[in-house]
């Protein structure tokens, strides 16, 4: 498998759909998202995302026997597993007193207020209210569209009508049985925008992560291709030593000459996903000419200056992952991401004459800029 390239992101038709390995799914030996604070707005700017779009509100593995809350888009989610184990999403406030559902109980394939006790459907009719034998029909709960792919708990925020699964992108990188995956999260006090245009501009890579990932010949601006939808870019590396971060998995000599394509795609809002396919023209006897490791970041609005960071990391090749490990190394690497971002969210709420500066784009942000201008169009078209 080690010779198959995703050459550009396209229609979700175009590639196979798969079914990530198990721990993929199951291991859950995260940072969990803090229910409590990660509702809180700091700023009263307007909100910049679509709510027609899917939306990763968790990981497969955080939903157990119990409920949990999780604020998307500043909206309360009580999620949970119905009995035959699919994901549930209803709005966390219960319509007679506003308790949190989340905190109720999980009875079948209902959700059981834990203030008085009434009992709402998946989807979110009131079916018991304990002291009286009729319920009425009005008492309802908002439910929410949910769907469970490659591994994540993917919501549907806006117009119920138009939850389209095949709206998810496709991220079906490839079909071998032996693949293998590691996720992670990590919460950012930061607009989710300023995490993806991160991962649309790897130029950063020789500044910011000079040391962490010795990736140092992001030196100019790489090729970009577009679609109504879609923004990829790609840029190629032909002979060029191979750093650390890509050589031990694929057991090949640090700094040895291969070509390396590095490109990734926005996809939708809420993710973007890319990999770095390289190619040994002279292998070691038994060693790998083709191989390549692929990279999904899904980040999703928690408010207009904090977002949830999902990520995953899935190769082909190599020995089964350290997870430990694999999520210490990312931690100090998308650390140093989320410090950056954090650090211009500040910037952008406390400066006074914030109103007055200007920010200048140059040739590398143009994938940034094609990725602005896709959300600011899906945003004005469910204004109108």
């Amino acid at each position: 498998m080690g010779g198959k390239v995703l050459r550009r992101c396209n229609s979700s038709a175009e590639f196979k759909r798969i079914k990530i390995m198990s721990h993929f799914m199951e291991d859950a030996a995260n940072t969990a998202p803090d229910p409590v604070r990660e509702g809180i707005s700091t700023t009263g700017t307007e909100a910049n995302w679509p709510k027609n779009c899917w939306w990763v509100a968790a990981h497969g593995s955080e939903l157990g026997d119990k409920p949990i809350l999780r604020w998307v888009l500043e909206l309360p989610l009580a999620l949970y597993r119905t009995s035959d184990g699919s994901a549930a999403a209803l709005h966390n406030r219960c319509p007679h007193r506003w308790a949190p559902l989340s905190m109720g109980e999980v009875k079948g394939d209902s959700l059981a207020c834990p203030y008085h006790g009434m009992e709402f459907g998946r989807d979110g009719q009131c079916l018991k209210v304990p002291t009286q034998d009729t319920v009425p029909p009005a008492i309802r709960v908002r439910s929410f569209p949910v769907q469970e792919r490659y591994g994540f708990i993917w919501v549907w925020t806006g117009e119920i009508e138009k939850a389209d699964p095949a709206l998810i992108p496709d991220m079906a990188f490839f079909d071998d049985p032996n693949a293998q995956a590691v996720w992670g999260y990590k919460s950012a006090s930061g607009n989710y925008m300023q995490l993806k245009e991160n991962v649309l501009d790897l130029t950063h890579f020789a500044f910011l992560h000079a040391k962490s990932l010795g990736v140092t010949d992001w030196d100019r601006p790489p090729e970009v291709e577009t679609t109504e939808t879609t923004v990829t870019y790609r840029q190629k590396f032909e002979m060029k030593p191979l750093p650390a971060v890509y050589a031990v998995p694929a057991g090949k000599p640090i700094g040895k000459l291969v070509n390396r394509d590095n490109w990734g795609c926005f996809a939708s809002p809420a993710v973007n996903y890319g990999a770095v396919d390289c190619h040994d023209p002279q292998p070691e006897p038994g060693g790998l000419e083709r191989f390549s490791l692929y990279i999904i970041h899904l980040t999703t609005p928690v408010s207009i200056a904090k977002t949830h960071y999902y990520w995953a990391m899935v190769r082909d090749h190599g020995p089964k992952y350290d997870f430990d490990a694999t999520r210490a190394m990312s931690d100090v690497v998308f650390g140093e991401d989320i410090a950056m971002v954090e650090a211009m969210q500040d910037m952008a709420q406390r400066s006074v004459d914030q109103n007055e500066a200007k920010e200048y784009s140059v040739a590398a942000d143009r994938a940034a800029i094609e990725a602005r201008r896709r959300i600011t169009a899906m945003v004005k078209a469910e204004q109108l």
